[in-house]
């Protein structure tokens, strides 16, 4: 690293960050971008140091098409030569976007992070770093402030926070994206671009390139004032959240006693009922909500009820109670595997199961042609039943785990109608799904069931 970054500040490993020993493994969420090219090269040289493993994870958004799986065999070609091993996840976040109702950037952010959440549990790595560095701390300060953040917001990215199993951990924060690059420069290290960075469309893209620039030139170093700023405004943060937590301490019910809430400073008031709702939803609450239920508590006749993410807050007589919200719709069905013709509940469709002795030949047909789908295995198969499909359903198909919302938009199944479809599991997970096949490695040779899904003509008509 130059001389001058380094003496400007020092960079931390992710175990350093979070207090760990050096020899703790870490996730690189890795783009393939300057930034996380900088940090994949820094960690595989401390990583040969100190013995840590290393892991890396990719995640093609399904936004920018060939440029994205341009950016996979750049991370793929990364990994073999720093001879590491890559997971790579495809997902269709358009698509889960349109269904969700969430923007396309919040969508994409939830995919990447529940991924990495995952590989950390199950692989049993406590340390996640991404390569967020002070240009991005800057542009997030800008973004909370139009939108009219506290001081939590204000705060800006934090160099570690607890996440998943461990620890999120960003060690490049000190570092501005012109350091960065001059650091890869510097290294001969080679990355790729993502084009939607210059879409000014995106509100984060306009601050980068149309507001950040005139902060440039009123101001030196504007990045590294807003990293300096937000550290000193965690320590407020930490302050009044340690205060409001001694507040919390002392109440063991499931009620807050309003005369209690009124003599505190707002500041803390609005700290301990974010604490408090939290035991109930393991949700902070947004600003908006902290304002509204602590201007209500400042009536003498307070009452009534607030909606609050996860649940209702409500004031009655002298206590503050919160109710859950409604639990989870459950499952639209789940049905035993059998012989015969089972009819589906409300759906009209009805599956067909037939016994044969050999291997028959089947044609996987597409959705277009609006007919039977038809599927062959070998009985040797237990423990198996037909359900309707979970949020975040996988099964694995050309030697990756892959999502069963992508595969059927590949395949233009309605989206009315995936809700409809059974999937047939065993203790495994799905073992096939209509319109994206057999899981790899089911036998499809010799004495085996034939399985025909019937729908009805005017399925598609009414979805």
């Amino acid at each position: 690293m130059p001389k001058q970054t380094m003496e400007k500040e020092k960079l931390l490993l992710p175990q350093e960050l979070a207090g760990l020993p050096l020899d703790t493994p870490v996730l690189l969420a890795l783009s393939g971008g300057a930034d996380s090219r900088f940090l994949l090269d820094v960690l595989a040289e401390a990583s040969r140091r100190h013995g840590f493993p290393l892991l890396l994870a990719h995640v093609d958004h399904g936004i920018r098409g060939e440029e994205a799986k341009r950016d996979s065999a750049f991370c793929r070609a990364l990994a073999e030569q720093y001879g590491l091993e890559l997971c790579l996840l495809e997902e269709d976040v358009p698509g889960l976007s349109v269904e969700s109702g969430r923007g396309l950037e919040e969508e994409a952010r939830r995919v990447r992070y529940a991924y990495f959440a995952e590989l950390m549990q199950r692989r049993g790595i406590p340390l996640l770093a991404t390569a967020h560095h002070a240009d991005d701390h800057l542009e997030t300060l800008l973004f909370r402030m139009a939108r009219g953040s506290g001081l939590r917001g204000l705060c800006g990215i934090a160099p570690v926070r607890p996440f998943s199993v461990g620890f999120l951990t960003r060690p490049l924060l000190s570092l501005s994206r012109a350091e960065i690059l001059r650091c890869c420069e510097e290294r001969g290290l080679g990355y790729v671009s993502d084009s939607t960075n210059a879409d000014t469309a995106y509100a984060r893209n306009r601050i980068r390139h149309e507001v950040v620039p005139v902060l440039g030139s009123l101001f030196e170093d504007p990045q590294g004032r807003a990293v300096r700023m937000s550290r000193a405004l965690r320590e407020d943060e930490d302050f009044l959240w340690q205060t409001a937590k001694e507040v919390l301490d002392g109440e063991t019910g499931d009620a807050l006693s309003l005369a209690s809430l009124r003599r505190l400073h707002p500041a803390i008031r609005k700290r301990v009922l974010a604490g408090w709702i939290a035991r109930f939803t393991d949700r902070m609450l947004e600003t908006v909500h902290l304002e509204a239920l602590s201007r209500a508590l400042e009536q003498s006749d307070a009452s009534g009820e607030y909606a609050v993410p996860g649940g209702r807050v409500l004031i009655e007589r002298d206590r503050l109670c919160f109710c859950s919200a409604p639990p989870r719709k459950a499952e639209a069905f789940c049905l035993p595997f059998a012989e015969g013709e089972t009819l589906l509940p409300e759906s009209g469709i009805r599956i067909r199961v037939t016994r044969t002795e050999q291997y028959t030949k089947i044609n996987n047909l597409s959705t277009a042609t609006r007919i039977n789908r038809n599927c062959f295995f070998a009985i040797m198969v237990k423990n198996l039943h037909w359900r309707s499909r979970k949020e975040g359903d996988r099964i694995k198909t050309g030697g990756m785990h892959r999502r069963l919302r992508k595969l059927w938009n590949e395949e233009g199944v309605p989206p009315q109608l995936r809700d409809r479809l059974p999937l047939l599991c065993d203790g495994e997970g799905i073992l096939w799904a209509p319109f994206a096949g057999l899981r790899d490695g089911v036998p499809t040779e010799g004495e085996g069931y034939l399985v025909e899904l019937l729908l009805p003509e005017d399925i598609y008509e009414s979805t």
